[in-house]
């Protein structure tokens, strides 16, 4: 059986594509929806760099930049987009891949093709953010589909409030949805995909919180 892949009937069909990933012998057209996926990555972060998302701590200081520094600065944030938006697909199904391939003892391919699922609805998530957030005018850390909102009244820890403000009911629904099909196609223990999951995606939260809390004047 030859397996195509198709991430929205992954998404929305997920127990016939999860039964016939499983029966698969061979898959197709995995090149072309990667690099689909590499380039609707790459064009929202462009988006968001274009309307100013992620480049608020350059915003403050626009009035001690001259106009040549500003204009550099503009091109950084850009260029710095850009390569996000690059490497955004590179640890959420690459990297990621290669970790619970080597964990979980299942076809690197098969387990590619489940990221790359799951990492449409990361895609989802930050087209959805980008209008909701220039609406609202909020940054990343106080949209309301996260716990970013929640512990900016607990918490004064600007590290964290941007840590809990990358766990969102997007982040959980991508965890669940991984955790569904791996769970199937391996033969180890249950909770074994749901623990390294998990602890993938807190190094993952972890690490995505530290690249916000850099101030981009740092590089000014």
């Amino acid at each position: 059986m030859t397996y195509q892949v198709q991430i929205l009937k992954g998404l929305f069909q997920p127990r016939t594509n999860r039964y016939q990933l499983e029966q698969a012998e061979g898959i197709t057209r995995f090149g072309t929806k990667l690099l689909l996926l590499y380039l609707c990555s790459a064009i929202i972060f462009l988006l968001g760099a274009y309307f100013g998302i992620g480049s608020e701590s350059m915003s403050k200081e626009i009035t001690k930049l001259g106009e040549s520094e500003y204009e550099a600065g503009k091109l950084l944030v850009i260029a710095g987009k850009l390569v996000a938006g690059l490497l955004y697909p590179t640890f959420y199904v690459v990297l990621a891949a290669v970790v619970f391939w080597a964990v979980l003892d299942i076809p690197f391919k098969k387990v590619a093709v489940v990221q790359m699922i799951a990492f449409g609805l990361h895609l989802l998530e930050k087209a959805v953010y980008v209008p909701f957030l220039l609406q609202m005018d909020i940054n990343q850390s106080a949209n309301p589909f996260s716990l970013g909102v929640i512990s900016q009244s607990i918490i004064s820890n600007e590290y964290f409030i941007y840590f809990f403000g990358e766990i969102s009911l997007f982040q959980v629904s991508i965890i669940g949805i991984i955790y569904f099909y791996l769970r199937e196609l391996t033969e180890k223990n249950k909770y074994i995909p749901l623990i390294i999951i998990c602890v993938f995606y807190l190094a993952s939260w972890f690490v995505a919180a530290f690249l916000a809390y850099i101030d981009v004047r740092v590089f000014l």
